[in-house]
C-alpha cells in the first residue's frame, strides 16, 4: 500500500477517505481527525497514510438502515462508517456531521484594519479586504466561508480606509448574517481591539486575520477546542522551509565536518492566522495600545492558561503579498474545475 497523506487530501470528502486494495477491498479509514493528529506527529505530506489510518474499520452491509446505522455511530462514538459489498467493497460512507455551529453561541473578530503595505500599489486607494478575488473580493470569500459554517454574528475590526469597509459590507444582510464593527483609532496590531469588543463575547470566539482564504472547517476547530477544553486554540499549518546553500554540521570540537546536506528542507508548523479563544482571554489584552496576537499568546502562557495546536489539513492560504494572490487565484480556478471531492468513485452521504 503506498497511498500518500497527500494523495489521500486530494481524496478527501465529507472529513474521511476509505482506502482499498489492488482488489478494491476496503483495508481502512482515514478521518480529518487522524490526518490532524498525523500533523502532530511530524508526518509530512509524502508519509504512508497506513500508518496513520484506522485498519480494518467497523462496517455495514449495503441493506442496513440508516436509523440502524447512526444508532451505531452513537453507541461506538464514531462518526463515519463504510458500507461494504459483500466482497467487502466500499460501496458508500456515511457520515455523521459535526453539530452545526449555533450563531447565538459563536461569532467571529476579523481583523481588517491593516494598510496592505505589501499589496501595494493595488492597496493605495483600497484596502486589503476589499482587493478583488476571484469574481469576489478577498473579505466577502471570507465572510461566505463564515456564513457556509452557520457563522452569522461577525465583528470586523477596521482602520485603514475603514469607511469603504463599511459602505461595502454594510449590516451583513447581503451576506445572511449580522456584522459590526470595532474602529480602531489608531494600529492596535492582531489582537488589540479586542479590548474593544462591547458587548465582549461570553462564550468561545474566533478571531482570524482579514487576508486568509481558506475552506477550514469552522464546525471542526470549535469541537476540537472544546473537547480538549483549551483557553486558546491556535491554527497551524506545516510549511517547508528550502535552504539554497549546502548546510554543514561539525563535530562536536566544530572543527570537523561530519555531514553536508545540500540545500535542505525542512518542516514547521507555522501559525496560520485563525484561532478560537475563551471569553477571559480578553482581559489579558490591554485597553489601549499595539498588540499582536503572538504578544497574547505568549501573556497566556505565562499566566498557565491552555493553549493547543489544531493542524489545518483543508485548503488555506495567507494572500497579503503578490505572489501569495496570485497563487491563490490560480488555485481558485483549479479547485472550481476540481469541483467537490468523492472517494474515489464511492458516493458519500450525509446522516
Amino acid at each position: 500500500m503506498t497511498a500518500t497523506i497527500q494523495e489521500t487530501l486530494s481524496h478527501m470528502s465529507n472529513e474521511a477517505a476509505l482506502v482499498v486494495d489492488d482488489d478494491g477491498q476496503l483495508v481502512g479509514i482515514v478521518t480529518d481527525g487522524d490526518l490532524r493528529r498525523a500533523f502532530l506527529k511530524n508526518a509530512n505530506l509524502l508519509s504512508p497514510v497506513s500508518d496513520y489510518m484506522t485498519h480494518n474499520p467497523f462496517t455495514v452491509s449495503e441493506n442496513t438502515a440508516r436509523k440502524v446505522i447512526h444508532s451505531m455511530m452513537l453507541k461506538r462514538q464514531i462518526r463515519h462508517i463504510p458500507v461494504v459489498d459483500s466482497e467487502y467493497r466500499p460501496i458508500a460512507l456515511e457520515c455523521f456531521k459535526y453539530q452545526a455551529l449555533d450563531e447565538d453561541l459563536i461569532k467571529a473578530v476579523i481583523m481588517a484594519g491593516g494598510k496592505g503595505t505589501r499589496l501595494a500599489p493595488l492597496t493605495y486607494d483600497t484596502p486589503k479586504p476589499l482587493l478583488d478575488f476571484g469574481d469576489s473580493t478577498i473579505l466577502d470569500t471570507i465572510l461566505d466561508g463564515l456564513h457556509d459554517n452557520n457563522i452569522n454574528d461577525v465583528v470586523l475590526s477596521v482602520n485603514y480606509l475603514r469607511e469603504k469597509i463599511k459602505d461595502h459590507v454594510g449590516d451583513g444582510s447581503s451576506h445572511e448574517m449580522n456584522v459590526r464593527y470595532v474602529e480602531e483609532e489608531e494600529r492596535m496590531g492582531t489582537a488589540g481591539s479586542l479590548a474593544l469588543l462591547s458587548p465582549a463575547p461570553t462564550k468561545s470566539f474566533i478571531v482570524m486575520n482579514g487576508d486568509l482564504i481558506t475552506e477550514l472547517d469552522y464546525r471542526a476547530l470549535a469541537e476540537f477546542h472544546r473537547k480538549h477544553t483549551n483557553d486558546i486554540t491556535v491554527c497551524v499549518r506545516r510549511a517547508e522551509v528550502s535552504i539554497p546553500y549546502g548546510v554543514v554540521s561539525l563535530d562536536e570540537n566544530g572543527e570537523t565536518i561530519n555531514a553536508l546536506k545540500e540545500k535542505p528542507n525542512h518542516e514547521f508548523l507555522v501559525n496560520a492566522g485563525i484561532y478560537m479563544l475563551e471569553p477571559k482571554i480578553i482581559e489579558l489584552v490591554p485597553n489601549v495600545g499595539y498588540t499582536d496576537m503572538t504578544h497574547l499568546i505568549d501573556h497566556a502562557l505565562e499566566k498557565g492558561l491552555k493553549v493547543g495546536a489544531f493542524p489545518i489539513i483543508e485548503y488555506w492560504r495567507d494572500v497579503g503579498q503578490h505572489h501569495e494572490m496570485e497563487k491563490a487565484s490560480e488555485e481558485l480556478i483549479n479547485r472550481k474545475r476540481k469541483g467537490p471531492g468523492l472517494i474515489g468513485s464511492v458516493p458519500a452521504y450525509l446522516l
